[in-house]
């Protein structure tokens, strides 16, 4: 995957902001928790731009990549 520097800047942030919501949740930090809270926040903030930011950091994630 090839994106431009904004887009990758945002996919990191949403991959930051599920973490940080596990933290707070006092939830256990792994792969499985991370994509279903990138899925979880994408699902709330949706307004097309930011689903696709939030699928692709999904599936970054769910690929280990």
């Amino acid at each position: 995957m090839k994106f431009n520097d904004e887009h990758t800047g945002l996919i990191g942030l949403a991959i930051g902001a599920a973490v940080i919501g596990l933290v707070s949740e006092r939830k256990a930090i792994n792969r499985d928790n991370i994509v279903q809270e990138i899925e979880r926040q994408g699902r709330n903030r949706g307004d097309g731009v930011e689903d696709d930011v939030f699928l692709k950091a999904a599936e970054l994630v769910r690929k280990g990549v």
